[in-house]
């Protein structure tokens, strides 16, 4: 297996603003040998955050046949007792095709949105928006172009969510 970072995580500082949205965009590449199980890291989100909307568009990566289906999610903040999902906003989205988050596919009670909740004894305070690749193997080279955004503000529901 491998990991692969996009064009921000590097750069992308996890931001809290009291007040609206905050959106992220970048790319990332997987190269033409990418297969299931490969993880690609693709920006920073702060503790808090309530995530409002994600989109992303891949590239096929194969020559022939089926597409590689890439699978959306955090790394850590999701389920209980801080463990990761990274199926909570996509699962198995196709290639050449515009995946939308989906709430249906959210762990939150009810089917809310996702929020990101760590631990106070977390070693970081941010999660890691992650794309786990879960079928196909790759011929050509993979571009995966996302736009993530969230937010900390209300409305609040009466679950504080």
């Amino acid at each position: 297996m491998a990991t692969f970072t996009s064009s921000v995580y590097r750069s992308n500082s996890p931001k809290f603003q009291d007040v609206a949205d905050t959106s992220i965009q970048g790319q990332l590449l997987l190269t033409a040998a990418t297969s299931a199980g490969d993880i690609g890291f693709l920006c920073k989100v702060p503790h808090g955050a309530k995530i409002v909307d994600f989109y992303e568009y891949h590239t096929a990566g194969s020559t022939a046949g089926a597409a590689l289906q890439i699978s959306f999610g955090f790394n850590t903040g999701i389920a209980s007792g801080g463990g990761g999902n990274m199926s909570c906003l996509i699962a198995s989205g196709s290639g050449n095709t515009m995946n939308r988050m989906s709430l249906a596919a959210s762990p939150a009670a009810g089917n809310g949105p996702v929020r990101i909740s760590l631990s106070d004894l977390a070693t970081t305070r941010y999660a890691v928006l992650v794309g786990l690749v879960e079928s196909a193997t790759g011929t050509t080279s993979v571009f995966v172009n996302f736009c993530l955004t969230y937010r900390f503000d209300g409305p609040q529901g009466s679950d504080g969510v």
